[in-house]
């Protein structure tokens, strides 16, 4: 049986994340990450750019927001992956939900009440029974 001791598998990713904050109470984020994966067999994606955006605008007070964010903008991803043991290596290729948006709303609440005042556990009365 031959040995996988003197192999080496490497994989490289970079990922880059954005913020623009821009007037009118509009946020725009971008998730980019790059992945390239030489050791996958021929045949298989070795790199795919993933890129995810959404863009928010608050409302309500900044209490709410409203957001849409699309997933996998380039439709590259195929899910390519390689997984090595001491005994075998194997590639695969899965299918994956590709390109979708999704269009949200968020609302923020405050149980502490409108004054945010601070939580102090020392005051309540505890049960024995």
């Amino acid at each position: 049986m031959e040995s996988f001791e003197d192999r080496n598998f490497v994989s490289h990713d970079v990922t880059i994340q954005t913020a623009t904050f821009l007037p009118k109470k509009l946020e725009w984020r971008n998730d980019i990450n790059y992945n390239y994966n030489p050791n996958i067999a021929d045949g298989f994606q070795k790199s795919a750019w993933f890129w995810n955006t959404t863009l928010r605008y608050s409302i309500l007070k900044d209490q709410g927001a409203i957001s849409l964010k699309v997933y996998d903008i380039l439709d590259q991803n195929t899910n390519a992956r390689r997984v090595a043991t001491e005994d075998y290596i194997q590639d695969s290729s899965s299918t994956v939900l590709n390109q979708y948006a999704m269009l949200s709303f968020t609302w923020k609440f405050n149980s502490l009440g409108s004054a945010g005042k601070k939580f102090e556990g020392g005051n309540r009365r505890r049960y024995r029974g």
